[in-house]
Formats: C-alpha cells, structure tokens, sequence
C-alpha cells in the first residue's frame, strides 16, 4: 500500500516540477521508471488509483477481520490509510474546482 502513496506522492512531485526532466536530461514526458506523467491528468488518474486501492485494501482487512482472519490493528491502520488518502483526493478536487472558478471570474 506504501507504493501507492509512493507512486502518487512521485506523481505530484513531477507535476509540482515539469521542468525537471528537461533539466536531468532526460527529455521525456514520462518518468520511464514508475510509468507515471507528468501532464495534470495523469497526476490526477494516479491519485485516484491510489485512493480506489487504498479503499479496496480497507475493505479487505474489514472482511478479514470479519472472518477472524485479520488483526484489528492491522484493520484500523488500513482504514485510516484509506481515509487519508480520500481526504487527500477530496481537497485537491475542491482546489481544482476553486481554481476552475477563479479562471471563469477572470475579465477577457
């Protein structure tokens, strides 16, 4: 589940720097090593993979726990990930609406 954050946490950072792959020499578009771009709809589509997964993941050790199969401590952590992560999702939706908003308010 780490990876996830990981990879999303990779994704923001090349959206926060496009410049970077200019500047490493690289050249590409894309990071070769995780597959993850760096355009806005490519942080977002990865962003939202991580919050499904981190949701699926909760659900999981719920049902494990369910079952007895699975540890409470080990359930709570990842319901907490999940609902970090969705947090996280849900306020940078509300940003990208707030700056769709702000675009439309500005004169031609």
């Amino acid at each position: 589940m780490s990876s996830k954050i990981t990879n999303a946490i990779s994704a923001y950072s090349n959206a926060a720097n496009p410049f970077q792959a200019l500047q490493s020499g690289s050249g590409s578009e894309v990071d070769s090593a995780e597959g993850t771009g760096t355009d806005f709809a490519s942080v977002l589509k990865d962003a939202a993979k991580a919050a499904i997964g981190d949701a699926k993941g909760a659900e999981k050790a719920s049902m494990g726990a369910i079952a007895g199969k699975a540890d409470i401590r080990e359930v709570v952590a990842a319901v907490a990930n999940a609902e970090m992560t969705l947090e996280t999702v849900v306020n940078v939706r509300d940003k990208v609406i707030n700056a769709y908003n702000e675009i439309l308010r500005m004169p031609i």
